[in-house]
């Protein structure tokens, strides 16, 4: 995943431009990679499969130590969303590849 860091505002024209830049980069399937890794050491540390976190997270039934997991809960919540992301553009583009295969 794409980061921007900076010691202090920078101006807005090079904000903007650096903006840009981490947009025309980006790659959804290297995010859901590093996501995925993400999920994993988090699910090894705590012995505990991310979607079940998740679910009692969300239900607020987790103990004193994982309740307060805000990164693992956003972690979470970012893979599905991008998992979403890839799996619709990926269906997309098998639907129009057929649709052109059939139209010739």
């Amino acid at each position: 995943m794409t980061t921007l860091t900076f010691n202090g505002l920078p101006p807005s024209g090079e904000f903007r431009k650096m903006l840009h830049q981490a947009l025309a980069t980006a790659n959804p399937v290297d995010d859901l990679l590093e996501l995925s890794h993400r999920l994993f050491e988090y699910e090894q540390e705590h012995r505990m499969p991310s979607a079940d976190f998740y679910q009692q997270y969300q239900a607020g039934t987790l103990d004193d130590d994982l309740q307060h997991c805000v990164d693992w809960a956003a972690v979470y919540d970012l893979f599905v969303k991008t998992k979403r992301i890839v799996e619709a553009t990926l269906m997309r583009a098998a639907i129009q590849t057929e649709v052109s295969e059939a139209m010739v």
